[in-house]
């Protein structure tokens, strides 16, 4: 485990290490070794501690998964695993001391593969900002490690500053470097027995839910809901299992086999919008004397669309500010009962020849108001007319019923 100040932490360890190896050559006035850019420079000896590059530790960045349960519960803390990239520049007064900052760095990298609690410690007191890590109590240690950079990456990294800058320069990596995530998986419980055996499970395959008008069609709210009709392949339960409906992830009740690849779903309480359903089947513990945890498959969802139901629409208007307006209101009976935690509105579209005025109405539904079949939308200074009236609620629209002849019956109301 690591908290979030263990990268600045690698650093500080890595400039302490590297401060106390050339401390000892003896340089007047001591070299200094610090972060900072490529190209710092000043009038004393100098080693830079560049952090250029971080990645992803191939090894340690899968071992944290998965982090959670099915439900979505936090079983473990998420931890990220990176190795960092240094980059190390030696500057000194002559060519002599630049090749010998170089040397000692070298060597002192070498002597201490990885970092040590003691490094850590004193890092810590030479650099108060660190002062909160727990590097050293991680479950892994940071190992230090040579890197081999190619002229052409050099090249790369040196050309975005100015050419006179340049200097000898050493790379190593630094890793894992563990930092733990935010959010408390809690206390879980040791398994304390492994079982392992197999049996015959069919998973169950959903191919569509069927309304009142067929398959793949929008589903109308009425009151009480129409059933729904769910047909696939091995949907029913076999002796000794449980078959669910899921509506987005949650089981509901009222569920009847007619055969393995017909369910029906008596009268569901959906609400409008796009509604995930899909089959969970469930068989008896492998174990029932040491765990009650039934293996269960789930079919792939499918998405149902429940539109609201517009019923009788009556306008009350008068005059407006300007002759040819309108201002009142339009009362309208919605299905199913809406509340103040819903998005309703009543989209008006002008039906006269020419004319392309559309209006948005919300309703007026205020905090505490109990759920209601008859909304109210305020209209002011509209254009006289007929309009064709759509309802929508959080996101879902409603759609014209049909005529004895298969054609939209659209409503219209006049202001």
């Amino acid at each position: 485990m690591s908290n979030t100040t263990a990268v600045a932490a690698v650093t500080a360890a890595l400039t302490t290490l590297v401060q106390n190896a050339v401390n000892g050559l003896g340089i007047n006035p001591g070299p200094v070794v610090a972060p900072g850019p490529l190209d710092d420079t000043g009038d004393h000896a100098r080693v830079g501690v560049h952090l250029y590059r971080v990645s992803r530790n191939a090894t340690l960045s899968l071992a944290d998964l998965p982090t959670r349960s099915s439900a979505g519960q936090l079983r473990q803390k998420p931890r990220a695993a990176l190795d960092l990239h240094y980059l190390f520049t030696f500057r000194g007064t002559n060519e002599w001391e630049t090749q010998r900052l170089l040397a000692r760095a070298a060597a002192a990298l070498h002597t201490v593969p990885h970092l040590t609690d003691t490094l850590l410690a004193e890092a810590e007191t030479a650099h108060p900002e660190i002062a909160d890590n727990d590097l050293a109590r991680a479950d892994e240690p940071v190992r230090v490690t040579p890197e081999a950079l190619s002229t052409d990456e050099l090249t790369r990294l040196w050309a975005l500053f100015p050419p006179a800058t340049f200097t000898v320069t050493l790379a190593v990596a630094a890793g894992p470097v563990l930092v733990d995530g935010d959010g408390d998986p809690g206390a879980v419980l040791p398994v304390r027995t492994v079982l392992a055996g197999a049996a015959p499970f069919a998973p169950p395959r959903l191919d569509g839910v069927a309304g009142p008008e067929g398959r793949g069609a929008p589903v109308r709210a009425a009151n009480p809901m129409p059933d729904l009709h769910l047909h696939g392949h091995a949907l029913a339960a076999r002796p000794g299992e449980t078959s669910e409906v899921l509506v987005d992830g949650a089981p509901v009740t009222g569920v009847t086999a007619v055969d393995d690849t017909h369910l029906v779903l008596a009268s569901p309480a959906l609400a409008p919008g796009r509604r995930r359903i899909s089959v969970r089947r469930s068989g008896p513990p492998a174990q029932p004397a040491l765990s009650a945890t039934r293996p269960s498959q789930v079919s792939a969802p499918v998405v149902v669309l429940v539109v609201p139901a517009l019923g009788a629409i009556t306008a009350a208007t008068a005059t407006g500010h300007q002759p040819g307006l309108r201002t009142g209101t339009v009362s309208a009976a919605v299905t199913p009962p809406v509340g103040p935690t819903n998005r309703v509105r009543l989209l008006l579209d002008a039906t006269t020849p020419g004319s392309a005025v559309s209006l948005a109405l919300a309703a007026d539904l205020p905090v505490g108001h109990p759920p209601t079949t008859q909304a109210d939308f305020t209209v002011t200074d509209a254009p006289a007319g007929p309009y064709r009236v759509t309802l929508e609620v959080d996101g879902a629209r409603s759609i014209p019923n049909l005529d004895p002849n298969g054609l939209y019956v659209l409503p219209v109301v006049t202001l």
